[in-house]
């Protein structure tokens, strides 16, 4: 809408023309009124006062119009007030629906630090986060889809769990989950070539985060590591592994799923790393000593160590010879049960699992 040269919109030509016709009601009210002998109104500030107190449905009563023509001008105030009042009621709401519809979409941001980020979310992204969840790890799932939230809010609890609904592309969104913050990152996408680019991308903004990511096709290992993937395995090629051992030793790989999985009861096994920190009670001691202090003390089977290089690359060790010396930044990997967690927590000083900082 063009006036006077000027291009507005209409709801802007609106609110101008209230404005001024809200201005000509006051001043022609204060003309009206300041007349009476009777009238209490006798300036602009008073037919303000008033105005202002009936539309916003006070009524102290203290000020009021006599004239008729300054009651009829009442009678408009009056039935104005219903208008702003609603309007208010309105208003209101929508902040408060605006803001928990914010809130539910985890555009609020998260919090948590050394967690895991799940992009990408479907029945397999489920599996993982309820074995995160039995590790007690705190995850950010992330979403293009406003139909996972509520399915997600009612499996997790929110001290555990962050949901965050955005475009994958929308990498200034995509901090709303502390991904900067985290541990790693888990990309969770049906195609390995959405998969690579993700990657690559990911990189660029979130250099230092580890990254881990399932592929359709196994033969994509060496690109994906050569786009600064950290971790790639392959569903079938481990199903396939699983299936086979299944099959010619049953009780091996009943055995190794169960060392795979969260320990839930106490009398439950699970292989878990721990990092050697320099207040580890462990740190600078030969493995044999230190394998043999854990049997006999913890019941705990030390099986390997990540030995941390100069170069910042880690070298897996199993089963290492006896003359490999614990050193500050490795992880011993080991078989406990659930109920040695907290024990080896406590004396180690660190929780289970991988330590960004390290």
């Amino acid at each position: 809408m063009s006036i006077l040269g000027l291009n507005i919109s209409r709801r802007t030509f609106f609110i101008l023309i209230s404005i001024a016709f809200y201005l000509i009601l006051l001043m022609v009210l204060t003309s009206v009124e300041r007349s009476s002998q009777v009238s209490n109104i006798n300036s602009f500030q008073d037919s303000l006062w008033y105005s202002i107190v009936t539309l916003t449905t006070v009524g102290y009563g203290d000020i009021y119009p006599v004239t008729p023509i300054g009651r009829n001008i009442g009678y408009v105030f009056v039935l104005g007030s219903l208008g702003v009042l609603g309007l208010l009621i309105s208003r209101i709401t929508e902040v408060f629906v605006n803001i928990r519809e914010t809130r539910k979409m985890g555009l609020l941001g998260s919090n948590y630090k050394d967690h895991i980020v799940v992009i990408g979310w479907d029945l397999f992204a489920q599996s993982v986060v309820d074995e995160l969840i039995g590790a007690e790890k705190q995850v950010a799932i992330v979403t293009d889809s406003k139909d996972h939230v509520d399915p997600i809010k009612d499996r997790y609890n929110e001290t555990d769990v962050f949901v965050l609904v955005t475009d994958y592309s929308n990498y200034a969104v995509l901090e709303k989950a502390n991904i900067s913050q985290a541990s790693t990152v888990f990309l969770n996408f049906e195609d390995d070539t959405q998969k690579l680019v993700y990657s690559l991308n990911l990189k660029k903004q979130y250099g230092t985060v580890e990254h881990v990511v399932i592929l359709n096709n196994s033969d994509l290992e060496d690109t994906f590591h050569a786009a600064g993937v950290t971790f790639t395995l392959s569903k079938d090629g481990i199903a396939a592994k699983i299936v086979a051992s299944y099959i010619f030793e049953p009780d091996v790989a009943r055995y190794s799923v169960d060392l795979l999985s969260s320990a839930v009861a106490d009398s439950d096994y699970d292989i878990q790393q721990y990092l050697v920190t320099d207040n580890n009670p462990y740190v600078n001691h030969e493995y044999n000593k230190v394998f043999q202090t854990l049997k006999d003390e913890h019941n705990i089977i030390l099986i390997g160590i990540s030995k941390f290089r100069q170069d910042g690359t880690r070298k897996l060790m199993k089963n290492p010879s006896n003359t490999i010396t614990l050193s500050t930044g490795d992880y011993l990997i080991m078989i406990m049960t659930g109920e040695n967690e907290a024990p080896i927590t406590e004396l180690f000083g660190v929780p289970e699992g991988y330590n960004s900082t390290s």
